[in-house]
């Protein structure tokens, strides 16, 4: 009788699998709060318009009435709620507007009194669960509210006044290594220029910036984020990324990860898929958690709401798919609170014709779609195109055409795995039709479309002989020898499906795919069967939980040097193929690591023997001659790194300079030599150990950098 208690103990402490959701196998309804349907009319005012004409002001949507719509959005198939910033706002207008969007945060402790309170937050998720469905918030990290208008940066803690801009300023101090003027806030003025030190760490849009590496700011605001993990919010959407360093970013991450395999994607600006500095950036950012797919948007819109080639659309669309690592977990979208409507933007005739397609393509291409609310009603403003008028008031109808497309490829999506893990292969393209193949094991996906007039297609396709009909209007397929012929009318848009038993084990992702030691990752794919094992690097993982299309596990501690280690799943003398895990140290805090090289010009960048620093991470060069780059470290580590020259798309040319570091405080001077006797935070220097050894270390530096310059001058 003891044995079956302590049984049951045990099985109460290991998660189901059902307790988290693999992420690709769902749809993301966006939802502006203020926006959608107003559950409570006690907490409108101030800054209320009960007409809904003044777009800078509240109209009273609230957390109590998205409760009431859950049904309504559960119609619609999809299976996670990213909310707009729930989090306290100013309580003072800016710029001629109220906070109503979410986005200036006063205190991240508290619920924004308009939209309702924690135990609201909580019934939300609560709620939300009932319908199989999981709330992502929107997190708003890198900048808390206009600097120089309303509340001018004030900020709370739970209630408690902290600071604003200006008080801050009075405590600003320069920053030998970056050469910034920073406290709890940046202090640099605006961006001014949209790339390098002004990017990071001036004010977006006049928005108080916040100094991450502060700790203090570290702290408060992970404790905020934590707050909603804690209250049952399945994922975050982190705004502006591109304007925080990516070292504390992966640092910020992994401390929320401690509370389970959390969703979390970001918000890089970047609306080119053209091979510029900034997209290489864009790429290094998904590599550490996924992102809105923002820079293909524009082209989809183009082409579709406008003119242009679907051939030039599916070569770009390959090209940009190649350089991810999960190019399927990052997020497809047409609308958004940030971009002007499809229906606002298109100048056709048949533009709802072109909407359908659009978001068809949107929901079957490499990605996780994400549907912005009044999509399937065809919400548009006829008062203006771009923000604010890209967020008018909610009207519901889940009868339309489009309503139907988006539930019906949800559900598709929930059945078919080409759809949530396959690969991206352009059958046919010209310009005006295109065909392309998604495959995931046993299960195949064709999508064909075609904008321009009635014509006839003729495809070589490796599907077995027989009949199949498309899963939006019963389309016709039939495939004989290994080729079929399809007729497609005007702006036809069909999608064929084959759902086969996958016999061998297949992993199609990893949520997160960026853990240290101990945290859990869920394993989504196919033909686990009921038990097996999962090596992470070689080392056998501790399973928690087991399906045959879903595994949660604990990720071992390893020894390695590596940026990425396999995962691979193994069930009766079969192995999967490797998936790719991001591995980090554990124990590791956000730090600046410092390279004295005054005479030095041109990009630098540094690799080092951790798996934090494997990848080569670019350096800035601040205004004190000092490079520098914020990194996550695993505390009490010993460290060396490469140098390396060069620039992003280009191969990296070594330096041939070895420097070494230290991590035991949230600044690392890199030296040439490594410290004998490195000293642990509250430990007392020994005998003989100088206290001017980081500046002796550095000058060492300086003189091995210019050495090795002036070698490969002179060679």
């Amino acid at each position: 009788m003891r044995g079956i208690t302590l049984l049951l103990a045990l099985l109460l402490l290991i998660p189901p699998v059902g307790a988290y959701s693999v992420p690709e196998r769902g749809v993301v309804y966006q939802v502006m709060v203020d926006r959608f349907y107003d559950g409570n009319e006690s907490n409108n005012g101030p800054f209320y318009d009960p007409t809904h004409t003044n777009y800078r002001l509240y109209w009273g949507g609230d957390i109590e009435g998205l409760i009431e719509k859950l049904d309504y959005i559960r119609s619609l198939g999809v299976s996670m709620i990213w909310v707009s910033p729930l989090n306290d706002n100013i309580n003072k207008m800016a710029a001629g507007s109220a906070p109503y969007h979410g986005y200036w945060t006063r205190d991240y402790k508290r619920i924004e009194e308009h939209f309702g309170t924690w135990e609201d937050f909580r019934r939300l998720v609560e709620e939300a669960r009932k319908r199989g469905i999981c709330i992502v918030v929107d997190y708003v990290p890198n900048h808390s509210n206009p600097a120089t208008d309303g509340e001018f940066g004030a900020l709370y803690d739970n209630g408690t006044f902290v600071t604003d801009y200006y008080r801050d300023i009075k405590n600003a101090t320069v920053n030998p290594y970056t050469g910034l003027k920073e406290n709890i806030y940046h202090h640099n003025g605006n961006i001014f220029a949209w790339e390098g030190i002004p990017l990071k760490y001036s004010n977006l849009f006049g928005l108080a910036d916040f100094n991450q590496l502060n700790p203090w700011v570290d702290s408060y605001l992970t404790e905020g984020a934590l707050l909603f993990a804690d209250s049952g919010a399945c994922g975050f959407r982190i705004d502006a990324v591109k304007h925080m360093e990516l070292g504390w970013l992966e640092s910020f991450y992994l401390r929320l990860y401690s509370r389970g395999p959390l969703f979390i994607y970001g918000e890089y600006y970047a609306l080119s898929p053209e091979k510029t500095d900034d997209l290489y950036e864009l790429y290094r950012y998904s590599n550490v958690s996924p992102l809105l797919n923002i820079p293909i948007r524009e082209d989809i819109i183009r082409t579709l709401g406008f003119v242009g080639s679907l051939e030039a659309l599916s070569k770009t669309l390959e090209e940009y798919y190649s350089h991810f690592v999960y190019p399927n977990k990052q997020l497809n979208f047409l609308d958004s609170h940030d971009l002007v409507r499809f229906l606002n933007a298109a100048r056709r005739k048949d533009a709802v014709e072109r909407f359908h397609m659009a978001l068809a393509l949107t929901m079957t291409l490499p990605g996780i779609p994400v549907i912005y609310y009044g999509d399937e009603s065809y919400l548009v403003s006829r008062d203006g195109k771009g923000d604010p008028y890209n967020r008018p008031m909610m009207v519901f109808d889940n009868t339309t055409e489009a309503a139907r497309i988006i539930r019906t490829l949800a559900g598709l999506r929930k059945t078919n795995d080409a759809l949530a893990f396959g690969d991206f292969k352009t059958l046919y393209a010209n310009y005006s039709v295109w065909a392309f193949e998604r495959t995931f094991g046993s299960h195949k996906l064709l999508v064909v479309m075609n904008k321009g007039s009635p014509v006839g297609l003729t495809l070589s396709i490796d599907w077995p002989d027989r009949r199949y009909e498309d899963a939006l209007y019963g389309g016709e397929m039939v495939v004989s020898n290994g080729r079929t012929t399809l007729e497609l009318p005007h702006n036809s848009f069909y999608v064929f499906h084959i759902e086969g038993e996958q016999k061998e084990p297949l992993i199609g992702s990893l949520t997160p795919y960026a853990a240290q030691p101990g945290q859990k990752v869920l394993i989504g794919g196919a033909g686990f069967g009921s038990s097996g094992r999962v090596l992470v690097g070689g080392v056998e993982a501790r399973v928690l939980s087991w399906s045959p299309i879903e595994i949660l596990i604990e990720v071992p501690e390893l020894k390695t040097e590596s940026a990425w280690v396999d995962v691979v799943v193994e069930r009766g003398g079969r192995t999967s193929a490797p998936a790719k895990l991001r591995y980090y140290s554990g124990n590791d805090v956000p730090a600046l690591v410092v390279v004295n090289a005054t005479n030095i010009t041109g990009q630098l960048w540094i690799k080092g023997d951790i798996p934090e620093l494997a990848e080569p991470r670019p350096m800035l060069r601040s205004s004190t001659g000092y490079y520098f780059t914020v990194a996550p470290l695993p505390n009490g580590t010993a460290f060396s790194v490469e140098l390396y020259a060069g620039s992003p798309w280009g191969e990296l040319e070594p330096i041939n300079v070895t420097l070494y570091g230290f991590v035991n405080s949230t600044v690392v001077l890199l030296s040439d030599e490594p410290p004998k006797q490195p000293v642990q935070p509250g430990e007392t220097k020994s005998r003989g150990q100088s206290e001017n050894w980081p500046l002796y270390a550095g000058m060492a530096a300086l003189l091995l950098v210019l050495l090795a310059v002036w070698k490969r001058k002179r060679g």
